[in-house]
């Protein structure tokens, strides 16, 4: 019995560790998505006055996140 309650416990320690790491992902996850959003929020701040045709593309946005993610490493 004590083999069997030690695979018990082993695998009961792999899972609380899986999910603590998830957690930690997903925290740093959600920080950089508030970092990217303040981003946008200043550069849409600077160009309030640009209509929608002259409005920056997608293709620009993901140079600027991969520029300051870059930065940040």
């Amino acid at each position: 019995m004590s083999d069997f309650s030690l695979i018990q416990l082993l695998l009961l320690t792999m899972v609380i560790l899986t999910l603590l790491n998830g957690i930690v992902f997903f925290k740093k996850l959600i920080k950089l998505q508030q970092e990217t959003n303040e981003l946008l929020s200043k550069i849409l701040s600077k160009n309030e006055n640009i209509e929608k045709s002259n409005a920056m593309s997608t293709e620009d946005l993901e140079n600027l996140k991969h520029e300051y993610l870059k930065n940040i490493k």
